[in-house]
């Protein structure tokens, strides 16, 4: 396993930058709806409840893009953070305490997402938050942080926001190791020359093309650049042709899901036998499934892996499926990400004697409890909080392979790390 310990990195202008490019680089096409909020309370979902929760309800905000222009998979985490709730509450809630999800979609819209913290800020029975809206968490991280609520998990790229603001608690791959992931799996396959395409939509998608430089030659791999790519082109046969002039064999694919497979797809036909690297929010089960390229891709994923036979993720699996939750859903890295969230929240709030109405500073002072938890190998890294503090970032990931719909290759006791190498050219 490699290893080495986040930090944080240097020109946080140029980060917050191609932060977002990849955010829009890795998007799938999603439709558009109205703003909805859910509230999860009851104790359905196929569970007979021992006993009913009494405290004070437990109020999570839920901030998370399920209907805008662009998401990566993020309507995955609803449907998981309520069937948690459901099955946690037939058990009789935290500590007596019922677990309310209070999921705002806000279409990746910042006026939206504004609005929906305003209103989650000034409801003080709300103790918490989880984000799962690369677009718009750099916009409202300020507002949140000023309502003094713990930010305590989701799958986020700011860099102006995680390992900066206090009680931000990241447990999936922050950035930029999710930049660096994609190179690892080049080295790991042993490439020796790599090149990463991006969207030619917007010219900010090239901007995370120094910080996958900087990884691959530090991983010993010549760098062939930025490949620009229109997401919806229907032939890739000149950007097939120079991948294979330029003596790549390791292509590091930056694009939606769908033109990621259709550009493997296409460069298969031109006689193109290189390998193929698929990673953080590109890695969409169902779109992969839908749109199989008949190859080998390697793939990293920011928070554990759903189809492991690892006890925990065992019980993940048994657990949505007692919830109704559908394996489209919890079969994917941001359903993972939220059962581990949920996770950490039920273990750090159970670690001490809650008052009769928890409050955010009381989750804030919980989550202090948490000293090198991986949650039995949930979480990609020990995870240490400290209250009122920037904390690490998480700089570790899982590799696989997905091959013709299956994924295999890792367990959970099998993470991998930023190498000092890379963490030394930030």
């Amino acid at each position: 396993m490699l290893t080495g310990r986040a930090r944080r990195p240097r020109g946080r202008s140029l980060l917050a930058i191609a932060a977002l490019a990849i955010a829009l680089a890795v998007a799938a096409c999603g439709g558009s709806g109205s703003s909805k909020s859910t509230t999860s309370t009851n104790t359905g979902g196929g569970t007979t409840a021992a006993r009913s929760p009494t405290g004070s309800p437990l109020k999570i905000g839920a901030l998370i893009n399920v209907s805008g222009p662009t998401t990566t998979g993020e309507e995955n985490a609803p449907p998981v953070l309520e069937g948690w709730a459901r099955e946690i509450n037939a058990q009789g809630g935290i500590a007596g305490h019922p677990v309310e999800i209070d999921v705002v979609d806000t279409k990746g819209d910042a006026p939206t997402a504004t609005a929906a913290v305003q209103r989650l800020a000034s409801d003080q029975g709300v103790v918490a938050v989880v984000l799962y809206d690369a677009s718009t968490e750099g916009v409202v991280a300020r507002a949140i942080t000023q309502a003094g609520l713990p930010v305590i998990g989701g799958i986020g790229y700011n860099p102006t926001a995680w390992g900066v603001l206090p009680n931000w608690l990241p447990i999936a791959t922050s950035f930029p190791a999710v930049i660096d992931m994609g190179m690892v799996l080049g080295k790991q396959a042993g490439a020796t020359k790599t090149v990463f395409p991006v969207c030619s939509e917007n010219s900010s998608c090239g901007a995370a093309g120094p910080l996958a430089g900087k990884a691959s030659k530090a991983l010993g791999m010549a760098y062939a650049g930025t490949l620009p790519v229109s997401v919806s082109s229907p032939d890739y046969t000149a950007q097939c042709l120079k991948i294979k002039s330029d003596g790549v064999d390791y292509v590091m694919l930056g694009l939606t899901t769908e033109a990621s497979f259709r550009l493997v797809r296409d460069c298969r036909t031109q006689g193109y036998n290189g390998k193929w690297g698929l990673f953080d929010g590109s890695v969409w089960p169902k779109v992969m499934q839908q749109n199989d390229p008949g190859v080998p891709v390697q793939i990293a994923i920011s928070a554990f892996p759903w189809y492991v036979n690892d006890a925990p993720v065992a019980a993940y699996r048994d657990l949505m499926g007692k919830a109704g939750v559908s394996q489209d859903n919890w079969g994917s890295p941001q359903g993972t990400a939220a059962y581990a969230t949920m996770q950490l929240f039920k273990k750090a709030l159970e670690g001490g004697t809650l008052p009769a109405a928890p409050t955010r500073r009381d989750v804030i002072a919980a989550y202090g409890s948490i000293r090198g938890e991986t949650l039995g190998g949930l979480l990609p890294q020990p995870i240490t909080f400290t209250p009122n503090k920037p904390e690490p970032l998480v700089n570790c990931f899982w590799t696989a392979v997905y091959d013709h719909g299956t994924f295999s290759g890792t367990t959970l006791a099998r993470p991998t790390c930023d190498p000092p190498e890379v963490l030394g050219a930030k």
